[in-house]
């Protein structure tokens, strides 16, 4: 017997789940905007563990959400199907990579954090729009709106710890417009 999946439309969003998504797209922004910021001579070390903090907190709340927390991680076992595994992935390297820029500064690794993080944000954005619940997140605009939008939530955190750098407000205003016209399109 064949079974057939339906999309049923989703009314409501566990706090949970967009806390994740929150935490990620902040926490992500504001580590590739420390990345960059940092190339200019800033001190991250702040704003990166901040980030970090950010992409952690978000991912303890889809801890939370789950009934039984340890099939937590049952997660990482589809990674050639699920972009939520890929995510899983992703984190602790990049969680690696930050501690490493805060601990013991190597050149290049704040590169490959900041690789990392914006790895980290495509996956949230495949994440949602693979979802089959919400018909608005299969807008073809969807992926970079969401790459924008962390990007520019990261830079205006990276201002609100004190980074308040003409560079800084000046990704912060060109993610922010971005952002705008990405909106635009959807």
């Amino acid at each position: 017997m064949k079974q057939m999946i339906t999309a049923r439309r989703q009314k409501s969003w566990d706090l949970r789940a967009a806390a994740n998504f929150i935490g990620g797209g902040t926490g992500t922004g504001l580590i590739v905007m420390s990345v960059a910021a940092g190339f200019f001579g800033a001190d991250t070390a702040v704003s990166l563990a901040v980030g970090a903090g950010f992409v952690m907190a978000g991912l303890s709340m889809v801890w939370l959400e789950i009934g039984k927390p340890w099939r937590a991680l049952n997660v990482f076992f589809h990674p050639q199907t699920s972009w939520m595994t890929r995510e899983g992935i992703v984190a602790g390297p990049l969680v690696a990579a930050v501690a490493g820029c805060v601990l013991v500064p190597l050149p290049g690794l704040p590169l490959a954090a900041a690789i990392l993080a914006a790895g980290f944000l495509f996956c949230q954005a495949r994440i949602l729009k693979a979802s089959r619940g919400i018909p608005a997140w299969k807008q073809p605009a969807l992926l970079p709106f969401i790459l924008v939008t962390g990007w520019a939530e990261g830079a205006a955190m990276l201002v609100l710890l004190g980074e308040a750098s003409p560079l800084a407000f000046g990704v912060g205003l060109a993610a922010g417009l971005a952002r705008a016209v990405v909106w635009r399109a959807v």
